[in-house]
């Protein structure tokens, strides 16, 4: 480069750096480019922090439309009937969490039992948690059936019914569950079906569901209220349901999935044949993902009476929307009910922000419900800072982005 020509390009560029001095001085120094400048920094040390903005697509559903008759639905005869669960404490439960879990998962149980399963009352509010199985191969596993009615017997806390334990089989399992639920617990009010591998958020969700109750109350006091008698379920009805039942609104609760179609893959345990579900019905209606949504007293038993008339499709969590649509209950989407999502263990994530978190193992859930209870249950360490329970489920987001 020619000296001169050198020189000039230099002079070029003071200029232009001495015009632009100004203009960037004049931002710098201007209220609104401070406010942004402040708001940046706070938003990175709340997401970043040692240690929630709630995000949800909310709506209160219709009432639904009346079933359609159906024949009455078929199911498996209990091994385990457990019939006395829901009395065990003297009062129905105000939420009931039914865990899909595998025969040989006994370490996944005890995780849970040590961990979030324990929790018996919450502000008042009794919750009771079950495990919900089949029938073993008991080619692959040796005397796993008395190890069961061992377990069974000690901790109070399995109802298995007669069919082959398989993911195809989650649908029976599933309806297994919610057919126990409506006739052995009539009075409770809220039942979640979730998985093994799932962390519960008990007290969030609980303190969550009482919201929604008494939102519902203070708008209508008599709205969705529970017909005394429809807990009867063709069987004996108990004594205990002749109390009066409380009002409890229409809610199915979940990570709602939209647009899904039907996979036709051979061998596949996500396959829907065509019998099934034809192509012409195009995509499934929206539906709660099946590691975690929650159904509602009457919702539950809406569709325990349409689920007898549809062809059994073997994923579950798409078999009960698809009843909810029948019986014209629509989904409600939570995004702090996580879904098939992973997140990494963070005191202010699972003990404030998120309601579940899947894909756990039973070392995690140990792990989170030691550093959750730690951080709360003496009351030494606050769970968030106003800020990170502010941004909420985008701090959490971000957490999952940055981890995984």
């Amino acid at each position: 480069m020619e000296p001169a020509f050198r020189a000039s390009v230099l002079h070029s560029r003071s200029l232009s750096n001495l015009n632009l001095f100004p203009i960037m001085s004049s931002c710098l120094l201007h209220p609104r480019c401070i406010l942004l400048a402040a708001l940046a920094v706070l938003c990175v040390w709340a997401i970043f922090g040692p240690s929630g903005l709630r995000k949800e697509l909310n709506f209160t559903p219709p009432m639904p439309a009346p079933a359609a008759p159906a024949p009455p639905l078929s199911l498996p005869h209990l091994l385990i009937p457990n019939v006395g669960a829901c009395r065990s404490s003297g009062s129905q439960p105000f939420l009931l969490i039914l865990v899909s879990t595998a025969p040989e998962h006994q370490e996944q149980r005890d995780a849970i039992r040590a961990s979030w399963g324990a929790l018996r009352e919450i502000h008042g509010h009794l919750v009771r948690t079950l495990f919900i199985l089949g029938e073993p191969d008991y080619s692959r596993w040796e005397n796993i059936k008395e190890v069961l009615k061992w377990e069974a017997q000690v901790e109070g806390d399995i109802v298995q019914a007669a069919f082959t334990d398989s993911y195809r089989n989650l649908t029976l399992k599933t309806l297994s569950g919610l057919a126990w639920a409506a006739r052995y617990c009539p009075n409770v009010h809220y039942v979640l079906k979730t998985d093994d591998d799932v962390y519960i958020n008990v007290p969030g969700l609980v303190a969550e569901l009482a919201k929604r109750e008494k939102d519902l109350q203070q708008r209508d006091p008599n709205r969705d209220r529970i017909v005394q008698g429809e807990a009867k379920t063709g069987e004996k009805q108990l004594e205990h349901t002749n109390r009066p039942h409380p009002a409890v609104p229409h809610l199915y609760l979940g990570h709602v999935h939209w647009r899904v179609y039907p996979s036709r893959l051979k061998g596949s345990r996500h396959q829907v044949s065509e019998v099934q579900w034809p192509s012409e019905r195009g995509a499934f209606p929206p539906y709660g993902s099946g590691t975690g949504y929650v159904l509602s007293a009457p919702v539950l038993r809406l569709i325990l009476k349409a689920a007898g008339g549809v062809p059994l499709i073997p994923v579950e969590d798409i078999f009960v929307g698809v009843i909810a649509k029948r019986v014209g209950v629509a989904p409600t989407h939570n995004s702090r009910i996580a879904g098939a999502a992973r997140y990494p263990i963070d005191r202010c994530c699972f003990g404030r922000i998120l309601l579940t978190s899947h894909h756990m193992e039973p070392w995690e859930m140990k792990s989170a419900w030691e550093l959750v209870r730690g951080s709360s249950g003496n009351g030494d360490k606050p769970l968030c800072s106003w800020l990170q329970e502010t941004l909420g489920m985008l701090r959490c987001w971000m957490l999952n982005w940055w981890y995984f």
